[in-house]
């Protein structure tokens, strides 16, 4: 059985928090470590102990095994930027949840009032133009 034993757990930290949209100081928050640590684990001038990782995934809604997998990626990975967006919601309350939500609802309708009305402009510019 050949078994890797060069796993970086730095690296892995790393990229598994920005994957959640989460900066240190918000892991280290949520996992009960001072971002100083957090900032030493990643560039791999700390070693964590298992409770310390078991803490980080916690926070990033990852089993131990998840972590230490070999296989990087999930298979649905959402975007990053949808990850950034619940890692910024995700611990606030229902309520807050709700007026974001909405908001967000309130930006959309907004970007396809204007996509639709710059779709009509271009198509009435053409038309003005002779443009076939």
């Amino acid at each position: 059985m050949n078994i890797n034993t060069n796993f970086n757990i730095g690296e892995r930290i790393h990229e598994l928090r920005i994957q959640s949209g989460l900066s240190q100081e918000k892991l280290a928050l949520r996992a009960n470590i001072t971002t100083t640590y957090l900032g030493l684990l990643e560039r791999n001038l700390k070693n964590p102990t298992v409770k310390v990782v078991e803490q980080i995934c916690n926070q990033l809604n990852i089993s131990l095994g998840d972590f230490f997998s070999s296989s990087r990626t999930p298979e649905n990975p959402a975007d990053t930027i949808s990850l950034q967006i619940i890692a910024q919601v995700s611990d606030r309350s229902e309520e807050e949840k709700l007026l974001i939500l909405q908001t967000i609802k309130d930006i959309s309708r907004l970007c396809d009032i204007s996509k639709n009305q710059a779709i009509k402009n271009f198509q009435s510019n053409i038309k003005e133009d002779n443009i076939p």
